[in-house]
């Protein structure tokens, strides 16, 4: 044959397969392509959302909480759904279809969490009779879900709701009856803290009184920016609350933003003379007398005493169902180690099943099926450790396939869940903030940890009527290798560089400080636990 022919017979055969090979290259480029610009606008509004969140609950000023939040959330939503249609606009979804492709958005907070999704649980707005499977579905918040669990030993009958820190609310009974006790309070390693007669000790570093101060409404409003010392109180309402000394008097301020100088609370527990904050001495010896009241009630509590969930769920399985919910017993700094643990196995499997069941619900009202996706462990580490939203977009066509994303969010600027991560230690001095990780920084001698949402832009509506803002710290500069690039903070043992580098990173905040100055760690410590005493808590219940 000749070579022509054989040239004929090749481009025969090979010019289809190219051009096959070059059209699914081009299908696939285009499929890439549009997966990352749908994952940037899924984050972009994931962001927006979180954000709006943000603004809303550090601007507050009114004390119902509760509604708040359900109000935040929901204006959060919001911002989601309006960022996602502006992105889509041009593609011709508007709000109402983009909901067809989003089937939870999941608000972790502090003590539980709120899912957004479609539902047909629907009250007939006449008789008021629910109507489970209603034909009409609708979107909405589903009712708040605590971190909780059940635990039954003999006659004792438990359920636990559990917090991102060490926070708990116990409902119990103990015999015959259908009547439950409750008890709030933050368990503690008792073996960490000392009372001694000059004052009390945690790992070794005394916690005093603090004269905080602070720019208010007042000062800011008349342009003076001066600081003014305040101190924490117990209001009607059994929340903690900020009242400022005036060099004569205490006084604070009311909800539409009036000052009260005879409020009968705060003269009954601060007096008519200047008093120093005592909120972290308070939160330890309350912890103290908490954790040691709960050891008879908790201290026969084993996990396997679980009730009411798959056990092999949470990892109980062997010999693991016989250790105890809380080691009282230890006396090396390990008397947490398993409650700790367990809680965020707690955790995870109720956020887990919810949003499986949330999923499933949702694709039998959608024709744009969806999938629980695989989170990764460094993924729930996040949401096990802060306070998050988790956003799940899934069935757009893509061209060779269906979008399947999810992205989460985390909130690092919020009233009620204090991040030990998130203590700046301010050198009053210098006027200069730093992490308190930032273990060989710079420091004077006077310093004082705050967390970082008083670091934050503050607004308030002046005589005149307009919004104006403001800064707590009025003047206080970051520490540019810390707050901003992060260049200086402490993330690990540093035993070694060996060892550092091969990832054998700490990160309990606790074994960081262990190796910090004892002016920082004093510092960060009085400040975590005065923020964690008068953080607002849905559930205190004595």
């Amino acid at each position: 044959m000749k070579l022509q022919s054989w040239i004929v017979i090749f481009a025969i055969i090979v010019i289809p397969i190219v051009l096959v090979m070059s059209l699914y290259i081009q299908v696939q480029v285009s499929y890439v392509n549009a997966q990352g610009n749908y994952d940037t606008i899924l984050n972009n509004a994931t962001y927006d959302a979180i954000k709006a969140f943000q603004i809303n609950e550090l601007n507050s000023s009114t004390q119902n909480i509760a509604e708040e939040k359900i109000r935040d959330v929901e204006a959060s939503v919001n911002t989601f759904y309006n960022s996602l249609a502006t992105n889509f606009g041009q593609s011709g979804y508007s709000e109402d279809e983009l909901k067809e492709f989003v089937p939870a958005l999941v608000y972790t907070l502090y003590d539980g969490y709120y899912i957004y999704t479609k539902y047909n649980n629907v009250v007939d707005t006449t008789t008021g009779d629910v109507n489970l499977n209603s034909s009409q579905s609708t979107n909405g918040l589903k009712p708040y879900v605590y971190y909780s669990a059940r635990y039954q030993n003999g006659a004792k009958d438990i359920i636990i709701n559990y917090t991102l820190d060490n926070y708990i609310t116990v409902f119990y009974k103990q015999g015959t009856g259908d009547n439950y006790q409750t008890r709030s309070g933050f368990l503690i390693d008792t073996s960490k803290v000392q009372q001694r007669g000059d004052g009390i000790y945690y790992d070794g570093i005394r916690i005093d009184s603090e004269a905080l101060s602070e720019v208010n409404r007042t000062t800011a409003d008349d342009n003076s920016n001066a600081k003014v010392n305040y101190a924490y109180v117990t209001n009607d309402n059994g929340r903690r609350e900020k009242v400022y000394w005036d060099g004569i008097r205490w006084y604070k301020y009311n909800i539409d933003g009036t000052i009260n100088y005879n409020d009968k609370n705060v003269r009954e527990q601060l007096g008519s003379r200047y008093q120093q904050d005592t909120s972290a001495q308070r939160y330890l010896q309350e912890a103290i007398q908490f954790t040691n009241d709960m050891q008879s009630l908790l201290g026969d509590i084993y996990l396997k005493n679980i009730v009411d969930v798959n056990q092999a769920d949470l990892g109980i399985t062997g010999n693991v169902g016989n250790q105890r919910l809380i080691n009282f017993g230890a006396t090396n700094g390990t008397m947490l180690d398993t409650f700790n643990a367990h809680k965020l196995q707690v955790i995870r499997n109720s956020i887990t099943t919810n949003l499986e069941t949330t999923i499933a619900k949702f694709n039998e009202n959608s024709s744009h099926p969806a999938k629980m996706p695989t989170l990764t462990e460094n993924e729930w580490s996040l949401v096990l450790s802060n306070t998050c939203l988790l956003s799940f977009m899934q069935g757009q066509n893509i061209g060779n396939g269906y979008y399947m994303g999810y992205i989460i969010v985390t909130n690092n600027k919020n009233r009620e869940f204090v991040d030990p991560k998130l203590i700046y230690i301010l050198d009053q001095d210098n006027n200069m903030y730093h992490d308190a990780r930032h273990l060989d920084a710079s420091l004077s001698n006077n310093i004082i940890g705050y967390r970082n949402t008083d670091f934050e832009s503050q607004s308030y509506v002046s005589d005149d009527s307009t919004t104006k803002n403001y800064f707590l710290h009025s003047g206080a500069t970051a520490d540019y290798s810390c707050i901003v690039t992060s260049a200086s903070i402490t993330t690990s043992n540093g035993s070694s560089e060996q060892e550092n580098a091969a990832g054998n990173h700490v990160t309990d905040l606790d074994e960081i400080m262990e190796s910090a100055p004892t002016n920082i760690k004093k510092a960060y410590y009085t400040a975590l636990f005065r923020e964690r005493y008068n953080s607002y808590k849905s559930l205190s219940l004595g």
